[in-house]
């Protein structure tokens, strides 16, 4: 019995030690790379930190570049005598890999794209990959009938059951700028336990859905036609108000430079939209990818016409508070309102500006980097808030002024109260309280289909400004259509009287039936005298 119990205890050890070294890992830790090499990439050396970088790089669209890196492979052996291929770049024959962490090598890749902001996108994938691995590897061994953990490139998974598919949210360095909203992608795992491929081979993410492409260009198409509105609008009030004299006091002459502003603005905005905005997503390559001194200049002259409109609306509010809250005082000197209309504009344009060329020289000044925080709008948002807080205080202290003088003419409260009302309503526009509606914007994280909503709003209050006010200032202002009647009578007077040129008598009175020759006289008519 004893020499069973021997073959029996040297049978379990030898199971014992043949299970040790099966299941312990004999590999090196690795984390997975889809796309087209569906490999798994060991981290030793930064192996799997380079490879996933090069590939955020290969993924940066070529008109975002400035010159294309001199990219070579270099054959590197690993701890366990693997042999694998190493992607790198050359400049000047020495050797880099792409790494952000690698201070020269990164300045070298960034100069060859077209901008630091893609320097900075860039970077956000490469450290994103790592992160992806770093997660994979703290996870547990996942079901082997599943999807892989995999990066693709651009995003991560974790591990899928077969035949489900994977929503998540497009990663911000796929855009240009700021995201506005949240769009999501789509990765299919098959029944069989791997990643749908295309007719290639190489591994698909559905990234279609997180292109903003239609979403921009049917906002930019309606932003421009607002603007047009506006444009056919402003030029024929602007030339009524400057041709008759009778229209050339004080209060008109503040609406001729708020008319100014806005023909400006929505001339501006016109050509920003046809030149710059609607061609990124029509071409391949833009003017905002250029950077030119001319797409600058227009956006800063856009930029300040936007808000000199703000700043006129200002100086049109205090003039109309000064006539009504202190009538006897009249309407005040008319070169301050001029200043308060154009100057403050001309500053933050210029400060803005500045800003820009400093710290944020790319993409025509449109665009914004999410890898940095200069918050430049700011300079912008918060006069317009300004401004919209002292236009509330200012309304809100005239339909107080409105509503006692009403009601010391007549006695009928609720009639003064309704025409005070009406009053402050008709003037809501003029004060620019409707941007209200549209002062908080939505984040990121809210839904497409709301931010389009809340963009159609604020084109519409932006864009049609111009055809409001020109309407309300001029075409069905009495003053205005008095003389403008007068006009029409004096062309009907002159047409009439010109038909009329060839005739030799008034039809009225017969004038010209009368001679002298023929009428009766007692000298010469001899049947007046008295019968015998």
């Amino acid at each position: 019995m004893a020499w069973w119990w021997c073959w029996w205890w040297w049978c379990l050890q030898c199971y014992a030690i043949e299970t040790t070294l099966t299941t312990q890992p004999t590999e090196l830790p690795s984390c997975r790379m889809g796309y087209s090499s569906q490999d798994y990439y060991p981290t030793e050396a930064g192996y799997y930190n380079y490879q996933t970088c090069f590939f955020c790089y290969h993924f940066v669209p070529r008109h975002r570049r400035r010159e294309d890196l001199q990219v070579a492979h270099e054959a590197v052996t690993l701890s366990d005598g693997r042999r694998l291929a190493d992607f790198i770049f050359r400049v000047e024959n020495v050797t880099y890999h792409f790494d952000p962490e690698d201070e020269e090598a990164w300045q070298l890749v960034v100069a060859s794209l077209l901008d630091e902001a893609e320097g900075r996108k860039l970077a956000d994938c490469c450290r994103e990959a790592v992160a992806c691995c770093t997660k994979t590897l703290s996870r547990p061994p996942g079901d082997p009938s599943h999807c892989p953990a995999t990066w693709d490139g651009w995003s991560c998974f974790s591990p899928t059951p077969p035949g489900t598919s994977v929503s998540f949210p497009c990663p911000h360095y796929a855009y240009r700028g700021i995201p506005e909203c949240t769009l999501e992608g789509h990765k299919h795992c098959q029944a069989d336990g791997k990643w749908t491929v295309d007719e290639k081979g190489a591994e698909v993410t559905d990234y279609s859905t997180c292109s903003y492409h239609h979403h921009h260009l049917l906002l930019y198409s309606w932003e421009a036609t607002t603007h047009a509105v506006s444009l056919v609008a402003l030029p024929p009030a602007l030339f009524i108000l400057l041709y008759y004299r009778q229209l050339r006091v004080q209060r008109f002459f503040l609406h001729v430079h708020l008319f100014v502003a806005l023909l400006g603005k929505a001339l501006l905005n016109l050509v920003d939209n046809l030149a710059l905005r609607i061609p990124e997503y029509k071409e391949d390559a833009s003017q905002l990818d250029e950077n030119t001194v001319g797409c600058r200049v227009l956006v800063f002259f856009t930029k300040g016409f936007n808000m000199a409109v703000w700043t006129w609306m200002l100086a049109e509010s205090l003039y109309l508070h000064r006539l009504i809250v202190a009538a006897f005082r009249g309407g005040g000197r008319t070169w301050v309102y001029v200043l308060v209309g154009w100057v403050p504009a001309l500053v933050l344009a210029v400060c803005w500006a500045v800003g820009k060329a400093v710290l944020e020289d790319v993409e025509c000044w449109l665009g914004h980097d999410p890898s940095i925080n200069h918050q430049l709008h700011l300079i912008f948002d918060i006069p317009k808030l300004l401004i919209l807080i002292m236009n509330t205080v200012l309304l809100a202290n005239m339909t107080r002024v409105l509503l006692t003088k009403l009601q010391g003419v007549n006695a009928d409260h609720a009639t003064a109260t309704r025409n005070a009302v009406k009053a402050t309503i008709f003037l809501l526009p003029m004060f620019g309280l409707q941007f209200f509606l549209t002062l908080y914007l939505p984040p990121s994280s809210t839904r497409c289909s709301w931010t389009q909503a809340y963009f159609f709003v604020a084109t519409v209050l932006d864009g049609l400004q111009g055809l409001y006010v020109s309407v309300v200032y001029c075409y069905i202002n009495k003053e205005v259509r008095l003389q403008v009647r007068r006009s029409l009578y004096r062309v009907k007077g002159r047409l009439y009287a010109q038909d009329h040129s060839t005739t030799t008598h008034d039809p009225r009175t017969n004038i010209s039936l009368l001679s002298t020759s023929h009428a009766p006289t007692p000298e010469t008519d001899t049947t007046l005298t008295t019968p015998t």
